[in-house]
């Protein structure tokens, strides 16, 4: 029995600190634990979203904030399975004799002392247990300085995300508005404006594959919405594409490449869909964050998107 509790804690511990790596310091930013704690989150808000909308942009913090605790129960609770068979004959206990120290809830207790850095009045005879104890405390301040890193990380990838978003937006009005097609009308100028938005985009792809856990995060505001300036921006890559201007048309395959890319990304990593058809990744990702799409000339409700889906 103490070997098996020995191991399962050394096991929880690995688990993560293997989740911690993948997440944090792997360059493709995944990890098996804290991809399904966010995306577990993200359904249930979904579900709730339904009926409350506005609920849906707390998902993505509270994500944040449930990897970061299921990474420190984990460590903690490993630690305290390691030391449970050895409370009574490696520690030495100031406060009451050994036999009131032999249970689960002490073992938490001193484990959690070590993962803090505060002394609670139980030490190691061992000095091998103490070298753990020590260890402990190192993987606490790691985890703390990891997570406000993370966090730090995170959020410049959500505003370059809302920018994009809302450039897409922007223009999309101004040519609805003042009735002109950039393409045909301002070649020139159009030429920088889809150039820009393919670089934008194609940028914004990688951080995402870096930091999946943005994906989880709604903006709450149409005009910023990434999934709903999707089709406008492919449309955009379209028309580019077929412009006399051999530079427009290099930098209309620029931004259709790029948002080719992006959808893939989205199929394969949050949506298990088949990557052929971008069309449907649109509207799946545009349903999924409950945004509208947008296209030069209307807009379409996802919601009619999803009930003809579902019609069908």
């Amino acid at each position: 029995m103490d070997v098996f509790e020995t191991v399962l804690g050394l096991g929880l511990v690995l688990a993560a600190l293997l989740d911690v790596f993948q997440t944090l310091f792997h360059p493709a930013g995944r990890g098996a634990l804290s991809d399904w704690t966010a995306r577990i989150i993200w359904k249930l808000f979904r579900g709730v979203a339904n009926r409350y909308s506005r609920v849906l942009i707390y998902a993505g913090p509270t994500s944040i904030l449930a990897v970061i605790v299921s990474w420190a129960t984990l460590t903690w609770f490993g630690f305290a399975l390691i030391y449970l068979p050895r409370l009574q004959s490696d520690f030495s206990h100031l406060q009451a004799g050994d036999a009131n120290h032999s249970g689960i809830v002490d073992a938490m207790s001193i484990s959690i002392g070590a993962l803090i850095t505060l002394s609670e009045g139980s030490y190691a005879v061992r000095h091998w247990l103490q070298i753990v104890r020590g260890a402990e405390a190192m993987i606490g301040f790691g985890l703390l300085t990891a997570s406000v890193s993370w966090l730090l990380s995170i959020y410049p990838v959500l505003e370059f995300r809302r920018s994009v978003a809302q450039r897409a937006t922007l223009l999309h009005h101004a040519e609805r508005k003042n009735r002109i097609d950039m393409i045909r009308d301002s070649p020139e100028q159009a030429q920088d404006w889809v150039l820009d938005l393919g670089t934008s985009v194609a940028g914004l792809r990688n951080q995402m594959a870096q930091f999946p856990i943005t994906y989880y995060f709604d903006t709450g505001e149409p005009e910023t919405a990434l999934a709903g300036a999707l089709p406008y921006l492919l449309e955009c890559s379209e028309r580019a594409s077929r412009a006399t201007q051999p530079g427009l048309r290099l930098a209309g395959t620029i931004l259709g490449g790029a948002v080719y890319s992006f959808l893939e990304m989205l199929a394969e990593d949050f949506l298990s869909m088949p990557q052929d058809d971008k069309l449907a990744i649109m509207r799946a990702y545009a349903t999924e964050q409950m945004s509208d799409l947008i296209l030069a000339d209307r807009t379409i409700s996802y919601k009619k998107e999803e009930q003809e889906r579902d019609a069908a």
